[in-house]
């Protein structure tokens, strides 16, 4: 009897406890919230004015990627057919574009042997990589010059916008410029009794470095300046009152600091010069219609250019090939930069 008192209780104590749970459970429930419609209204607008940034984004860097890469793999060349019949066809050498611009000679899909690209794969190539001497040689240029104009000096931002106003000038402008400065019978001819743009292949290239450098300081140092008003300044007052002298304080203060901006500064500036093609086009003229003139100043780009519409062939698969090999050095190199510089932080 005793046990069966002991069970009601429990049993009643246990409905209790369920009761409790079924009265909170409904307590607890999230109320169901109205829409507000000025939220919604200005949700719809935001959505409305970022789709033709995403809508762009996807149709020419995405799809085109995708375009391109398809396109790299068969041979399309602007004729028997329309674009959108010529990735339906497919091809019996998939590999042949990437085969055909690393070597000399190739057998081609009808049985004969055909000059290869790698003469202007090569020399372009080497060319690029000539004009990228200009990132170290400009980073070290604009670091003078921001430790300078970060000083307590008078006129420093008038300076600063002077330096920053190449960057912004047009490109054409600055190329009559430098016509006129390094062209022949100009004033850099007078001076040095030297012909620059009209001299060898060294000396075209050499004018082009120059140019690129030149143009590329004023955002490097605009970017420095900013780095340097965000060094800690305690710690050079901490340096200088151990005796350090400006320099010391400059390489082991301000410099370890600033690398960020720095390293910033070193692949976007990577990056870009990878992909010149403006500067010697416009300088020297049409040059990616003349064979010489591909092994001369013509950077990567270029060949890509010339074989895609500045000539008659209009080998379209190869310039989308040509396309994914920059593509891939870019992104190696990169990762290459970002491992050093993860390597050096630890």
């Amino acid at each position: 009897m005793q046990e069966q008192v002991i069970s009601a209780q429990e049993a009643a104590a246990e409905g209790e406890t369920f009761a409790e749970s079924e009265v909170l459970a409904v307590l607890e429930a999230p109320k169901k919230r109205r829409i507000n419609r000025a939220v919604l209204s200005e949700n719809l607008w935001g959505w409305f004015f970022i789709s033709f940034l995403v809508l762009g984004t996807t149709i020419f860097i995405y799809f085109s990627f995708v375009l391109s890469v398809w396109l790299s793999f068969l041979d399309y060349r602007g004729t028997g057919g329309t674009f959108w019949d010529a990735l339906g066809r497919g091809s019996n050498d998939a590999l042949y574009w990437y085969r055909y611009m690393f070597n000399t000679t190739i057998t081609n899909a009808a049985g004969f042997e055909v000059d290869g690209g790698w003469a202007y794969f090569g020399s372009s190539l080497l060319n690029t990589v000539f004009y990228l001497v200009g990132i170290p040689v400009g980073m070290a240029v604009s670091l003078f010059f921001a430790a300078l104009m970060s000083r307590d000096i008078k006129g420093a931002g008038t300076f600063r916008v002077i330096y920053y106003i190449p960057t912004v000038s047009s490109i054409v402008s600055i190329t009559i410029l430098w016509q006129n400065l390094f062209g022949v019978g100009g004033v850099m001819e007078d001076l040095f009794n030297t012909s620059f743009m009209g001299g060898d292949q060294w000396m075209q290239k050499l004018t082009v470095l120059i140019l690129t450098t030149w143009k590329g300081l004023g955002g490097s140092i605009l970017l420095l300046c900013a780095g340097m008003n965000g060094v800690n300044e305690s710690h050079k007052e901490a340096a200088s009152i151990d005796g350090a002298n400006a320099w010391t304080t400059f390489w082991r203060i301000s410099l370890p600091q600033l690398w960020p901006t720095i390293f910033y500064c070193i692949v976007t500036s990577f990056i870009g010069g990878m992909q010149i093609f403006t500067e010697p086009e416009l300088i020297f003229g049409n040059v990616v219609t003349d064979g010489a003139a591909y092994q001369g100043v013509t950077a990567f780009v270029g060949i890509i250019y010339g074989y895609f519409g500045a000539s008659e062939y209009h080998w379209y698969s190869y310039c989308s090939a040509l396309g994914i090999i920059l593509m891939i050095i870019i992104l190696l190199l990169t990762l290459v930069q970002f491992w050093l510089n993860r390597k050096q932080e630890a």
